[in-house]
């Protein structure tokens, strides 16, 4: 999770909280108990106003939350893994094990938070209208229409066609198909993204610089416009890597052919039996019935004393099975690598349909085939 402070889990996945969250609930806090309620509700008690105060800005990020909860549900129901959920300062995220690999499955997981925050400010609203205007009740009113309000703000701000917002991605969901190219959506949500950023923080700006300007509300379109602008930028960055990864699959970047280790020998024994190439940094370790019991790796035998090589098995070494990521040679190179990203095992195993390990697969393969495709370009030039 990072620096998030780890909360449990919901509906199997992991949720988490950065420490910025805390802060912007004490800023909410302060700022509605002192100006927002008491001018939009009148007649109550400190009390009351800071109570609602606090019950408001939590109300908020539990919408944030649930707008998180909708991308990863939906996630998971398009066969994509979900590692985390996270709240943070200017909202959430929700980290998923690869990107959606067809436009529709983009297009869904991408409206599916804005639809929750929408969904959550009509119901809050409706809510509040059916509450007594007066009394306590008029200010329980006035936290539900204030949070569905803002509700309703951030799924219309969501659906601003620019990268990294929910709107980009729908933005490059229907590119992607109607073009049937996905390196042209995604430079066009990224670019649209960068324009977008780089207005909202021009206009921050000039409004923080105005005499009669809104000091506060220059911030915040300062804070997300550089950060939309920066994000943005960020995948136009990465535009050369899609390149070089599209169409590629997971046989033409694999170390074939390894060598495999029986969990019983030692580590000196398979050291000295093994014919190690360079490429090779992992090694499957199969069991006396020769099937495949866990990974053991370069980096964690280089871990070990020499001399304890000669009374370690390989077994006791290795990465057991259960925490090994397993690819098909046919899969998309790109998606098991932004799997390979999050996991907690660097190594995957690729593994053909009749269940033979046909090769490994390493984060480095990314570094040949980008050199590869750039070597390429330039000789054709």
């Amino acid at each position: 999770m990072g620096k998030d402070i780890p909360l449990g889990k919901i509906a199997g996945i992991r949720l988490g909280v950065d420490v910025t969250v805390f802060l912007a609930v004490m800023y909410y806090t302060v700022v509605l108990a002192t100006r927002g309620f008491p001018a939009w509700s009148e007649g109550h008690s400190t009390t009351a106003y800071w109570v609602a105060a606090f019950c408001g800005s939590m109300l908020l990020y539990l919408s944030l939350l649930a707008h998180e909860i909708g991308h990863a549900l939906v996630a998971r129901d398009e066969g994509i893994g979900v590692h985390s959920m996270a709240l943070n300062l200017l909202g959430g995220v929700t980290r998923m094990e690869s990107s959606p690999t067809t436009p529709g499955a983009e297009f869904r997981v991408s409206v599916v938070g804005p639809i929750a925050s929408a969904s959550c400010g009509i119901v809050l609203i409706g809510l509040a209208q059916l509450l007594p205007d007066s009394g306590l009740s008029a200010l329980a009113g006035t936290v539900l229409s204030w949070a569905g309000g803002l509700n309703l703000f951030l799924a219309a701000l969501n659906m601003i066609p620019a990268s990294p917002l929910d709107g980009g991605k729908v933005l490059s969901a229907a590119i992607w198909k109607a073009t049937g190219n996905q390196i042209t959506a995604h430079l066009w949500s990224g670019g649209a993204g960068v324009a977008v950023g780089a207005s909202l923080t021009y206009w921050g700006f000039k409004e923080f610089r105005s005499p009669t300007g809104r000091s506060e509300l220059a911030i915040g379109a300062l804070i997300v416009g550089i950060f939309i602008a920066a994000s943005a930028l960020q995948q136009l960055r990465s535009t050369p890597i899609l390149r070089a990864m599209e169409g590629r699959l997971v046989s033409q970047a694999m170390a074939a052919n390894p060598p495999t280790a029986p969990g019983w020998t030692t580590i000196d024994e398979f050291l000295r039996s093994a014919h190690l190439e360079p490429q090779h940094q992992a090694y499957p370790v199969i069991s006396a019935n020769g099937e495949v019991e866990g990974l053991l790796t370069a980096a964690a035998i280089r871990a070990v004393p020499p001399q304890q090589w000669m009374l370690l098995p390989a077994r006791e070494l290795a990465y057991p099975l259960d925490r090994v990521l397993v690819v098909r040679p046919n899969d998309s190179l790109l998606t098991a690598l932004q799997k390979l990203d999050g996991a907690e095992v660097s190594f995957a195993l690729v593994v053909a349909e009749d269940g033979r390990v046909v090769g490994t697969l390493d984060p480095t393969a990314l570094e040949r085939i980008v050199h590869e495709y750039e070597t390429a370009r330039l000789a054709s030039v």
